[in-house]
């Protein structure tokens, strides 16, 4: 049987994290379909969506009717087994997002996580699905993945005074000692011991009051302005000196004063140039920074 060819009418999404104008690759593709949408030059565009998620759903440019209408109608369109397991409805959400400032910084339940979440408060948690996301880039992207090899996180609490005023000296050489020799280790033994130290620094910094935030936070831009490809003593081989000042204005000027600057340190940056990607399975901690992504 021959599947149609069906060409798709995709919402766009305006948030204030999202490219303005034409600037923004999600509003550019959802103004290549006929339609009543126009791109605002002053307005931001954020995520286009591909799918049959209830509150922006594609639809069928000729018809009008909804995808999810058109493939739990025809199963064909998903195949016999895609719709019995995932009870006639596309499991996944095909996005394209244009990222103009910095998103939170999140992670997405795993699935049995998700299921509970939803069954608890489905008004707050409305999807039981777990997300691991594959991220493409389409632009120059930037971004933050998972936590730093350990080894980094305790470079940074050496040569950034502030980031170890934060968490209290006592904890930075806690974390420093438990790790010694053993920050690469696969042996199960030194990985939860790794883990719980990384928990207990990390659980440390995101509980600091509001007013030692912003004295850290400050002090921080203020040296990585004065110090520039010094800061951090030049940084590491992963992420220079010079690009963690220039991150460091950046990402301050976006979000003056916030917690995420100092969780910073903590996670991997990634850049990608068009046609890259990674991958962040269920329970990555992540943010993106900037760029056209699908």
């Amino acid at each position: 049987m021959q599947v149609p060819l069906i060409r798709l009418q995709c919402g766009v999404n305006s948030y204030d994290w999202g490219k303005v104008g034409n600037d923004s690759a999600a509003a550019k593709f959802a103004a290549a379909t006929p339609s009543d949408f126009s791109i605002q030059e002053e307005k931001p565009y954020a995520e286009l969506w591909m799918g049959t998620h209830p509150s922006n759903p594609s639809k069928d440019l000729t018809t009008q009717r909804t995808l999810l209408d058109l493939v739990q109608d025809n199963q064909a369109l998903l195949s016999k087994d895609i719709a019995e397991r995932f009870g006639n409805k596309l499991p996944f959400l095909f996005k394209v997002l244009s990222v103009g400032k910095a998103l939170s910084i999140q992670a997405h339940p795993h699935k049995k996580l998700a299921e509970e979440l939803h069954r608890r408060d489905s008004k707050n948690y409305p999807d039981d699905n777990h997300k691991p996301e594959m991220t493409i880039a389409i632009t120059e992207f930037d971004g933050l993945c998972g936590f730093r090899p350990l080894a980094e996180i305790a470079h940074f609490l050496k040569t950034i005074p502030a980031l170890r005023e934060i968490v209290g000296d006592s904890e930075a050489a806690a974390f420093e000692s438990a790790i010694k020799g053993q920050d690469t280790s696969t042996e199960p033994a030194a990985e939860t011991k790794n883990k719980k130290a990384l928990q207990k620094l990390f659980g440390t910094l995101m509980n600091s009051s509001p007013e030692a935030v912003t004295k850290a936070c400050y002090a921080i831009v203020q040296s990585a302005s004065s110090e520039g490809a010094s800061f951090a003593s030049g940084g590491l081989p992963s992420t220079s000196g010079e690009t963690l000042a220039r991150l460091v204005a950046r990402l301050n000027s976006q979000f003056p004063q916030d917690i995420g600057l100092l969780v910073f340190f903590f996670l991997n940056y990634v850049e990608l140039s068009p046609g890259e990607a990674m991958f962040l399975k269920a329970d990555d901690i992540h943010a993106y920074l900037s760029g056209d992504i699908i």
